[in-house]
């Protein structure tokens, strides 16, 4: 199992020097960079050691996929330009959240939301499907979204999508905040392309930590034992003093983790 670092495109070196396998950068600032800008960073990433199988941050959560002025072509159009840079730089998976995008609003009919996701979703796995990056649905929990919350509901979802290249994944914060069962790892596991961890109590996601009083290890048990072999990204988007230092620390304690679970 590799271990990667959520970050920005400008903190490589601090991810690679913390000990990650690999960087999950952000997709839009991908996709939105000049050509120049672009080109320079493309060879500082390909020069680095770091991995960029996964890039996540497909859309702004500012959209609203059920209103009229959501513009799908738009966004597709915007993709394809992404795409093409995250595959260059050898992307295979793209993480789809975006909750506040997808949220059912109050008095829509749940199956014609559902239905409007699904094509939406569908729409984005065709187009990655090109480019041979797989499109995964991320359970999200209650304070994030009220639409696909577990793995059992985004299994059922998937029927609808019909897709083969959307499949789903796992993050420990979301799975916490559903008080969705570890087990579903194991029953859900097919579908399972990708995981994410971060300290899950509290609203500011942390690194990881020895001293966190968490138990990390049912979860990380969970994955190995139902032979995920993918990769593990800390999805720290906030520090409490200092990133390096942090995300080193939390590097080195999740490899032992791993070793005991």
């Amino acid at each position: 199992m590799k271990l990667g670092c959520f970050g920005s495109c400008n903190q490589l070196d601090l991810i690679e020097e913390a000990g990650y396998d690999c960087a999950e950068l952000d997709f839009c600032e991908l996709a939105d960079m000049d050509l120049d800008t672009y080109e320079n960073f493309k060879k500082k990433a390909l020069d680095s050691k770091l991995g960029f199988e996964v890039f996540s941050g497909l859309l702004p959560l500012s959209e609203r996929f059920h209103t009229p002025d959501f513009d799908l072509e738009y966004w597709l159009e915007h993709t394809r330009k992404g795409a093409v840079r995250a595959a260059e730089l050898g992307c295979r998976m793209i993480p789809f959240g975006a909750g506040k995008c997808r949220s059912i609003p109050e008095g829509y009919d749940k199956e014609v939301a559902a239905q409007t996701v699904a094509n939406i979703v569908r729409s984005f796995g065709a187009l990655f499907e090109e480019y041979n990056i797989r499109f995964v649905i991320e359970p999200l929990g209650p304070p994030n979204s009220n639409f696909l919350n577990t793995l059992p509901e985004v299994e059922e979802f998937l029927k609808i999508v019909n897709h083969p290249n959307c499949s789903s994944m796992c993050d420990l914060r979301h799975m916490v905040k559903s008080e969705e069962s570890f087990d579903d790892i194991f029953s859900q596991h097919s579908i399972i392309k990708h995981a994410h961890i971060d300290y899950p109590e509290g609203l500011d996601r942390f690194f990881p930590l020895p001293d966190d009083w968490y138990d990390y290890k049912p979860y990380l048990k969970a994955l190995k034992e139902s032979n995920y072999t993918e990769i593990l990204t800390v999805e720290a988007t906030a520090v409490k003093e200092d990133f390096s230092k942090e995300a080193t620390t939390c590097c080195k304690y999740l490899r032992e983790l791993l070793k005991e679970a």
